[in-house]
């Protein structure tokens, strides 16, 4: 990229002007599916002549809460001699869903302000925390975000923007959310999240008031993280709607003990599924990734020519980003670990590696914290393993949410009037998940019921061993 652009500055500022100018946010969706051979623009002089392409940003059925796009632009400067000069730009793109029911979900749950205000501000103060770069924040740099507020008649958000780093022109990639990681990839993921809730901790340790517990000092940019995420508003509902799913399932992989055992948890749901204030998350408590699972972070490998015994060697990763930050929330750490080692890992790995995984994770983050002036003291390694032990349960439950949701999913296609319910959805957004959650068949899919099955046998296991412990005592 001879006399291109190379530093972040310089990117934020094309792609800022670019989308500014000829408002591309709300004609992405028209521009792939259109104008697949791209569209050209020569008049913004200061860049010369562009060529624009839009492609999709993802698989289909891995869009949530968010529509993604790849946009590339060639661009010819200003007096170019010739093609030497050419060169090309690319970057991720997140808008709002254009599925009625995603769309109605994340306007609600305010899901993109949220992750807008992550990029924008709350890095930057997470940066502010680093020691000398020595832990880092692996997460893509950001180059543009614009918020467009929803005015009945005037506006529909079409324009709400997220624009990042093309981490797949840069090397990285998706690993197999269906096969779930190994070992190596497990280590890699934690590295970076225990390098992220170290500094995350110490935001929250630098904000909270010792005398009373709140965040009294939290800066205004960053007040946006007390407010009440989807998960938080609306979890308990859902599974509270899928229970009969549950029960269905149990009977159908001919499990009668799994269906004895769902059948005295679930009427006390509420009491297991709790979510995190200040309070309860403790001496760790920090700002959470929020949906840390394998659909949301990527891998950088190393050589894989590399062969052993005659054969390719396993993929090797080397790198790792971080990406939708669009349910972070206070809480402690252990949310965002077994969130990631439920929905992004098999029991086999688990059974053979969770131990020695957790405890490398937890040495990782004392030494963070300790570079951040932190001591550990006030919370061991077994004070830890308990708080595992007793979150597991809760996560079970919402993990095979997000499973059945994301292996076995089924859209639905609805217009909705905007009408307050019981838990801050609208009326019809609640009867919709109420009618979605119901709706699950968890059996349908095979490796879908494999894994639901052992991650339920896993549990159980893991509980009844704590109540002999208990009763022994």
């Amino acid at each position: 990229m001879a006399n291109g652009m190379k530093s972040r500055a310089q990117k934020q500022l094309f792609w800022t002007t670019l989308f500014k100018e000829k408002k591309l946010a709300s004609q992405l969706a028209s521009l792939a599916t259109e104008h697949v051979n791209g569209i050209t623009f020569d008049d913004i002089p200061q860049f010369g002549h562009l060529h624009v392409k839009v492609g999709s940003g993802s698989k289909i059925g891995d869009n949530f809460q968010s529509d993604k796009f790849i946009v590339t632009a060639q661009i010819t400067p200003p007096n170019a001699r010739d093609d030497t000069s050419r060169y090309t730009l690319s970057t991720f793109v997140k808008v709002l869903p254009s599925n009625p029911f995603m769309r109605q979900m994340a306007c609600e749950s305010r899901s993109h302000p949220r992750e807008i205000n992550i990029y924008q501000n709350f890095f930057g103060l997470l940066r502010e925390m680093q020691v000398d770069q020595l832990i880092p924040l692996d997460v893509p740099d950001v180059y543009y975000t614009h918020l467009e507020e929803i005015v009945q008649g005037e506006s529909d958000g079409s324009g709400t923007c997220t624009l990042l780093e093309n981490l797949k022109a840069a090397g990285y990639r998706m690993a197999d959310k269906v096969e779930g990681i190994d070992y190596r990839h497990c280590h890699m993921a934690l590295t970076s999240l225990a390098h992220y809730h170290a500094l995350a901790i110490s935001a929250m340790r630098k904000w909270k008031d010792p005398s009373t517990g709140e965040l009294s000092h939290i800066p205004p940019s960053a007040k946006f993280i007390e407010e009440k995420t989807f998960i938080e508003v609306g979890i308990l509902k859902m599974v509270e709607n899928a229970s009969k799913s549950f029960l269905d399932f149990a009977q159908e992989v001919e499990r009668p003990d799994l269906g004895e055992w769902l059948a005295e948890l679930l009427p006390r749901l509420s009491e297991i599924i709790l979510m995190d204030t200040v309070e309860s998350s403790g001496q760790l408590g920090c700002v959470l990734h929020g949906d840390y699972w394998i659909n949301n972070m990527l891998f950088k490998y190393s050589d894989e020519s590399q062969t052993r015994d005659g054969e390719k060697s396993p993929s090797i990763p080397v790198s790792l980003r971080m990406i939708d930050f669009q349910q972070s929330r206070i809480g402690h750490p252990l949310n965002d670990i077994l969130y990631f080692f439920y929905t992004s890992t098999r029991f086999e790995t688990r059974q053979k590696h969770m131990l020695v995984l957790l405890r490398y994770y937890f040495d990782t983050l004392a030494a963070d914290l300790r570079l951040l002036g932190i001591s550990l003291d006030d919370c061991t390694w077994q004070d830890f393993l308990a708080e595992y032990k007793k979150r597991s349960l809760m996560w079970m439950f919402l993990c095979i949410m997000l499973l059945a949701n994301s292996l076995n999913k089924k859209a639905l296609e609805m217009g909705m009037e905007t009408i307050k319910g019981e838990v801050g959805m609208s009326v019809e957004m609640e009867e919709m998940m109420k009618t979605l959650m119901a709706s699950y068949k968890l059996s349908d899919n095979p490796i879908l019921s494999d894994r639901i099955l052992k991650l339920m046998d896993e549990v159980k296991a893991l509980l009844l061993k704590l109540l002999l412990k208990a009763q022994q005592i």
